[in-house]
């Protein structure tokens, strides 16, 4: 695919400054002219005096108007193919074979919009963007080829899809089921790919339960918050706790974790379907305290003006975390909100402390796992915050 033949869109005079500096994404208000190209139409972009810059996706109705494929004048008609290949291998260097892991993350894998989850006997395809949905044949072709799975499920559900004029949609691609099983961590799952949240698993704290696993935890009490399919709590009992209590406001999700719980042979979970925070203070009520608390819950921040309310609600859920804890205990506090700055969460979690009346440290900062690389170009691919703490009276 050269760029010579491709329909053209131009930058304004001054424009794209941080596109000059390595940012894969350009907007709307930068380019000079919204020409009416159908949504995800592989395009060339030119600078203010014509001069070539960059082939990509183009898509009209998206403030994101155009997403990069490469910055040189030509592109493989099997790049798809060769850079699923690329990123695959790459994973297959940091996590172990038989492993569930993620093989493409987006614009950190220069597929702007893709992700692709590997389940072993299962694929879970994502396409979050106009310019993946017009590669999704090929997309499908190199997942078959590439990994010859029993089953490809695109899981085209998210509400991303509405902001590129997409419709929410999933479906099997090939197989017979969407209910897959597979491997995370020595722990065993089963679940069902249509009704799971995202692309199945969530498996972008793999490190972060890794560092669980270093804590003293023999005969200790876990509380796992959020659980869908408890993978915090059952890294706990894995490594030695005596109890672990699941809460999640989804009966699906609970059903998938006492699958799992049942299939890794691991014993003394107790399962809860409550909201987490009308669950908390009944909990406090009853007196119960815990060992360690894991607060992992959904993105409160979706948009930069959810900022302010999703401090709030991360300050009231571990503040309540906080007053549940034992003297010594430890609380695991997440936020997969990219819109909320780390300094800005480690602020609410000092509020937090403030108001739980506990007198805390901070242990150290976990990150997204490392099948989901950090593009030093692109910082939104840096999302996951995870705080480790320490109740100390």
């Amino acid at each position: 695919m050269n760029a010579s033949p491709l329909p053209r869109i131009r930058l304004k005079s001054g424009g794209g400054r941080r596109f000059r500096e390595g940012h894969p994404w350009v907007f709307s208000n930068e380019l000079a002219g919204i020409p009416k190209l159908a949504p995800g139409t592989t395009v060339a972009l030119d600078d203010a005096g014509g001069g070539f810059l960059a082939i990509g996706c183009f898509n009209p109705k998206s403030l994101i108007s155009f997403r990069t494929l490469t910055r040189k004048e030509e592109l493989s008609p099997s790049f798809i193919k060769e850079r699923i290949g690329r990123a695959s291998e790459q994973r297959k260097t940091i996590i172990p074979e038989g492993e569930a892991r993620r093989v493409v993350f987006g614009e950190s894998d220069r597929l702007p919009g893709l992700v692709i989850d590997d389940y072993g006997k299962a694929v879970s395809v994502q396409l979050l963007t106009a310019g993946m949905e017009n590669f999704k044949e090929e997309i499908a072709s190199a997942v078959d080829e590439l990994f010859s799975p029993d089953v490809i499920f695109f899981k085209n559900d998210s509400s991303m899809r509405e902001l590129e004029g997409l419709p929410k949609e999933s479906f099997l691609h090939k197989g017979a089921s969407s209910v897959t099983s597979t491997k995370f961590r020595g722990l065993s799952f089963e679940f069902d790919l249509a009704l799971a949240q995202k692309t199945g698993l969530f498996l972008d704290q793999r490190e972060n339960l890794e560092l669980v696993s270093s804590f003293d935890l023999k005969g200790k009490r876990a509380l796992d918050l959020f659980c869908y399919y408890g993978c915090w709590g059952m890294t706990a009992l894995h490594s030695g706790a005596r109890e672990a209590l699941f809460v999640d406001s989804s009966r699906r999700a609970l059903e998938a974790a006492e699958k799992a719980l049942e299939l890794s042979g691991l014993k003394g979970a107790d399962l809860m379907e409550s909201d987490v925070f009308d669950y908390l203070p009944k909990l406090k009520a009853d007196g119960e305290k815990f060992d360690i608390v894991f607060s992992d819950p959904p993105a409160f921040a979706k948009s930069a003006k959810h900022v302010r309310e999703a401090y709030k609600a991360y300050r009231k859920l571990n503040e309540g975390c906080m007053k549940l804890l034992s003297k010594g205990g430890i609380l695991v506090a997440s936020s997969c909100s990219y819109n909320m700055p780390r300094e800005l969460f480690l602020e609410s979690l000092q509020e937090a402390a403030a108001r739980s009346r506990r007198d805390v440290r901070f242990l150290f900062w976990g990150r997204q796992s490392f099948d989901h690389p950090v593009s030093l170009s692109f910082p939104e691919s840096a999302y996951l915050k995870t705080a480790f703490l320490k109740i100390i009276e």
